[in-house]
């Protein structure tokens, strides 16, 4: 038998709605299974964040440092690298597995000094910092958007790179087939069409078009609402509901299942998306997918196929698809939403991702 791996994890803020942080949380699930059984010892370090009772649950208590994600700071930097140090020095760390680019250059300034492997999952589509960044052992790309942006701007060998998407996870949702959701819990009308967007309130989610094209459509479609599950400071929803109260602001938690089934069609208007797990949710869930035409969006939805695509940016191209939406038969809509259920059943379980980190970190330390 093969002897014990002691992993650390490193992300830097574990958060409901943060694509990156539920990555985390389902792949640690998913390798807890081999804790249990003596094949690997987890630990993690975050920054800190409101989902971190979602790794207590399931037996992982995070180690929290502070530190920021900016590579310029270095006070910080060599603060967390003393910290990191002693602390993998202290549970004999053989692997450390980071989930951003500021960990992964701590992980690898302390790799051949303490002897140990590196791997990186990248999450997003980046630039800059080429000599700094992406030096692990292994890196895992969650789409082939990011395997070729890896290539492209950074000129790492398709060798070096395994791509594989993002894995899902049936335990963690509660579906409701059989019963209509009601809607009038949050005060909708039955009848309302709601749409409904989960994400971080910045730019790059693209929440700037998401509200100016509702702000249209509003006068239009007197039945449509839309709820945002979203960190967006205080001011900036007051402003927003004195113009119209048809947003419906509901702060990150871990149970949103209540939103997916009540709603009619999922919306992410990111600018740039490497492959988001709102869009596997959508399909889980069994509901219309809109998503802006980048990166992982562009690799997975099939536009009128299984799910909807608008020209990124542009807030008209997004009204044209909500518009679509709004005037599907119910026999095309079940098409679509099957095709996208289908396509999620496609991706790696949890388990099964598990199985095949397993194996790399085994690689990795031979």
């Amino acid at each position: 038998m093969k002897s014990r791996l002691n992993v650390l994890h490193i992300s830097p803020d574990f958060n409901y709605v943060c694509g990156v942080s539920k990555y985390v949380y389902l792949i640690l699930k998913g390798l807890k299974k081999f804790e249990e059984n003596g094949r690997l010892r987890l630990f993690f370090f975050t920054n800190g964040g409101d989902g971190l009772e979602r790794l207590i649950s399931i037996g992982i208590e995070p180690e929290l440092m502070s530190f920021r994600k900016g590579l310029k700071n270095v006070f910080y930097f060599y603060k967390n690298l003393r910290h990191l140090e002693r602390f993998c020095r202290n549970n004999e760390i053989n692997i450390i597995h980071t989930h951003h680019r500021y960990p992964e250059l701590l992980a690898n300034a302390l790799k051949s000094k303490l002897n140990i492997k590196t791997i990186t999952t990248v999450h997003s589509l980046v630039d800059g910092y080429k000599r700094l960044s992406f030096k692990s052992d292994k890196i895992i790309a969650v789409s082939k958007a990011v395997e070729k942006n890896l290539i492209e701007k950074f000129g790492l060998s398709k060798e070096k790179i395994i791509q594989i998407y993002n894995p899902i996870d049936f335990e963690e949702y509660a579906f409701n087939d059989n019963v209509k959701p009601d809607k009038s819990l949050i005060g909708l009308p039955q009848n309302s069409k709601v749409f409904l967007f989960i994400g971080r309130w910045t730019r790059v989610k693209g929440v700037d078009i998401l509200i100016k094209a509702f702000s249209e459509l509003f006068n239009i479609h007197k039945e449509l609402y839309l709820i945002l599950i979203t960190n967006i400071p205080e001011k900036e929803k007051s402003k927003i509901n004195r113009i119209c109260d048809r947003y419906l602001f509901i702060s990150p938690q871990r149970d949103i299942s209540y939103f997916y089934n009540i709603c009619d069609a999922i919306i992410l208007p990111s600018r740039v998306e490497p492959f988001p797990y709102v869009m596997l949710e959508a399909g889980l869930y069994k509901k219309i997918f809109i998503g802006a035409d980048t990166g992982g969006i562009k690799e997975f939805i099939i536009n009128g196929y299984n799910g909807f695509l608008f020209e990124r940016s542009n807030y008209i191209s997004l009204k044209e698809a909500i518009n679509d939406v709004l005037k599907l038969s119910e026999e095309n809509k079940i098409f679509i939403q099957s095709n996208l259920y289908q396509s999620i059943l496609n991706l790696y379980n949890v388990s099964n991702y598990s199985d095949e980190l397993l194996k790399i970190y085994d690689e990795l330390n031979q």
